[in-house]
């Protein structure tokens, strides 16, 4: 649970591979024990929900909340991180729905093969469809999409291209090309900050 932060017990038995009548009377055993602290929270729809937090994750989420911590990073998620892993979560907390369309015929996916998912700060806003080839190191961006309502500002687009530059050196890749934008003018201002 400290590991998975902010969740429903319906999450945390994904996240565990319990099933729902199962996880929900451990974790209600849990918030009658102290251990999990049930908190109430606006969710990405308007709505206020129950949600369960460990007891040594509250001081974090109080800091947060009072604007103490305030995220500074942009980062690239894999579909498969813990994020993600509670399902549903991300479409109730960001409006965001992570894709893995690996298993999905070509002509069927909307996002591409394996994308990973764009984190810039505390907004899921976008995700991007990679390709490397080691031969030559040329990653290429089969797709890359920004969420809708999000736009290319320029502090957007040079996060994006700072941590595009870290992705770049890992991949020992000295090349970007970008075959498919929306919008466009992401596509081209990103190449145009690296």
């Amino acid at each position: 649970m400290k590991a998975l932060g902010l969740c429903t017990p319906a999450q945390a038995g994904d996240y565990t591979w319990m099933k729902l009548t199962k996880a929900k009377p451990i974790a209600a055993a849990l918030v009658e024990d102290g251990t999990l602290v049930e908190v109430q929270a606006e969710l990405a729809d308007g709505k206020t929900g129950a949600l369960l937090i460990h007891r040594d994750n509250l001081s974090l989420l109080e800091q947060a909340a009072s604007g103490e911590i305030r995220p500074q990073r942009t980062t690239f998620l894999n579909p498969f991180d813990n994020l993600f892993w509670a399902r549903r979560r991300d479409a109730a907390f960001w409006g965001f729905e992570k894709s893995f369309e690996a298993y999905v015929p070509a002509a069927k996916r909307k996002y591409g093969y394996y994308c990973l998912n764009i984190l810039h700060k505390d907004q899921l806003v976008g995700r991007f469809d990679p390709k490397l080839e080691r031969q030559n190191g040329t990653l290429h961006l089969r797709a890359v999409y920004l969420e809708p309502g999000i736009k290319p500002d320029e502090e957007l687009v040079s996060d994006v291209a700072a941590a595009m530059r870290d992705f770049l050196a890992f991949h020992k890749a000295n090349d970007l090309v970008i075959e498919r934008s929306e919008p466009a003018a992401f596509g081209e201002k990103l190449i145009a900050a690296l």
